[in-house]
């Protein structure tokens, strides 16, 4: 995967998540430092939630591969973009992640093949 990406995955799940968030912290009755300080906590939450959940994704896929293998079948771009679909419904079906937060897991998984395939070689 590319760090740019990477990056992108990371800031598109982060902002999405933080935004409801910091509207219920700047609406509660603290100190102007207090909010700053939840705001900052809130933010390396969301950041560290996203990178255990793409790991854990990846993980799954990787999984899947593996039993592809074992069965024999050949895995190309297009049997992988199967596996990717089928691990993204998996996180949202048991509530890991949003629908967009689904979305964007799913096109940073799409976005591995390149370095899957090298490693399929």
């Amino acid at each position: 995967m590319s760090h740019n990406n990477t990056n992108s995955f990371f800031k598109g799940l982060i902002f999405g998540a933080i935004g409801g968030a910091i509207a219920g912290i700047l609406l509660a009755p603290k100190s102007g430092e207090e909010t700053r300080e939840d705001i900052k906590k809130l933010a390396g939450d969301i950041k560290d939630k996203a990178v255990d959940t793409y790991e854990k994704a990846r993980a799954e896929v990787e999984k899947k591969i593996e039993q592809v293998k074992k069965a024999g079948e050949k895995i190309d771009e297009e049997k992988y973009k199967k596996i990717v679909a089928e691990v993204v419904d998996e996180f949202k079906r048991d509530a890991q992640v949003s629908s967009s937060s689904a979305k964007q897991l799913g096109e940073q998984l799409r976005s591995d093949w390149a370095m899957i395939k090298k490693s399929l070689a």
